[in-house]
Parts: structure tokens; sequence; C-alpha cells
């Protein structure tokens, strides 16, 4: 019997970290969010998510930070997420819309500044963690700390789990500064660093189960509705 293997996510201690979640994302953020305040981080959180109805497990998301920003996709009638505590804010808007906001000032005073944060963890589509890379040279860049850590967990296509055996999981990483193209398996460590993910290759490989996902979602609709 073989299970899940991977690496831990690294725990920094006793600084800033910004963690930015979309969709489903946000059930792994809040688990990483409570280790990072237990080890004496100050934790900012841009929960996102596509619908305000998407949202769950609230409690948990507002212990793993200081603060949390709720974010939901704009469209007509869209109203957005309470925040229930008094240093929280919400916004309706992408995520990236949404930390210009938070970190322009547009959303009031707030406690932890994210030009603090020393760390980026995000987690959610390829195309959202895509996005913040391509961000933080441009639109995000007036308020990001200079010299940052962006860190990616890239969900590709996994199979075996067993560190390298079947390739299903190897993601295309390529070398910011030289361009030098290497390989690595998702499977050995799913947290790999933005600037080196390839998410052309990443998305182009998630798309190989496309076919099944759908027939899957299809037969699950049809046990469900029986």
């Amino acid at each position: 019997v073989m299970g899940v293997t991977g690496a831990p996510t690294h725990i920094p201690r006793a600084t800033t970290v910004a963690m930015i979640g979309g969709g489903l994302g946000n059930a792994v953020l809040f688990s990483i969010g409570k280790a990072l305040r237990a080890a004496g981080n100050r934790v900012v959180y841009f929960a996102g998510y596509k619908k305000a109805s998407d949202l769950f497990k609230v409690s948990d998301i507002e212990a793993a930070a200081d603060v949390v920003i709720w974010a939901v996709d704009p469209g007509p009638g869209v109203v957005g997420i309470t925040a229930n505590r008094p240093q929280d804010r919400s916004f309706v808007g992408n995520i990236l819309d949404t930390m210009v906001a938070y970190a322009s000032g547009q959303l009031g005073e707030v406690s932890i500044s994210l030009a603090d944060a020393d760390e980026l963890i995000a987690i959610g589509s390829d195309g959202m963690m895509n996005a913040v890379k391509r961000a933080r040279s441009g639109m995000l860049a007036p308020y990001l700390k200079p010299g940052h850590q962006a860190i990616g967990s890239i969900n590709s296509p996994m199979q075996c789990m067993m560190k390298g055996v079947c390739a299903q999981c190897m993601c295309r990483q390529v070398d910011p500064v030289t361009g030098e193209e290497s390989f690595v398996y998702s499977c050995f460590n799913q947290d790999q660093p933005l600037d080196r993910v390839d998410f052309d290759h990443l998305r182009a490989r998630l798309r190989q189960n496309t076919v099944q996902e759908k027939l899957s979602n299809l037969w699950l609709d049809r046990l469900l509705a029986d």
C-alpha cells in the first residue's frame, strides 16, 4: 500500500507571510496559516472565490490569519462577503485587484501592510497562480517588498505518488535569470518558486485529463440526481 508522500510546506519563523488562495486552494491554506501563526509569523490572507456561496470553513480561515481579505469575483448583483472581524476587509473583484485595493489603502487602514510580507504563498488554479506570478513584476510591484520569496503549490496531474515513477506529475521549470530548462516531479515537492514555473506547460499537462474529468463530473451529477 502506498500513500501520499511529497514534502511538507516550509514554515518560516517570526516573519510576515501573505497567503493568496483561490477557490478550493483555501481548503489547503487555512491549515498552513495556522502553522504559520503557531511559529510566530504574522499572516495576511487574501481569500478569493468565484461566488460568495463557495465560501466554507469561515472560522478556520479566520483562525489561520491575523487579517483576512475576502474577495469574490464581480458580476451582476454580486455582493461582497461580510467580514466578521474589525481588522478584516471585503472586496468585489479578482484576486489581483483585491491585493492592489488592500495595499493602496482603498479598503481603509490596515494592521499589516502587504509591503511587509517576506514571503507569498499562492494556492489556486494554474491561471490564478500564473496571474500572481506575472503581476509581481507589473501591477503588484509597487506594493511588494523587494527580494520577497513567492511560492506556488503546483497541482499537476498525479498518479503513482511514489516520487518519480510514472512522470505524470512532471513539470517544466525555467530559470528566470539564465533561461536554463529543468524538470521536477510535483509529487516530490508541490511547493515551487513561482518565477521558475512554466505555467503554459502546466496547463497543457492539466488538459490531458480534461475529458475524463468532464465524464466523471457528469456521472457524479447523475448519481446525485438519482
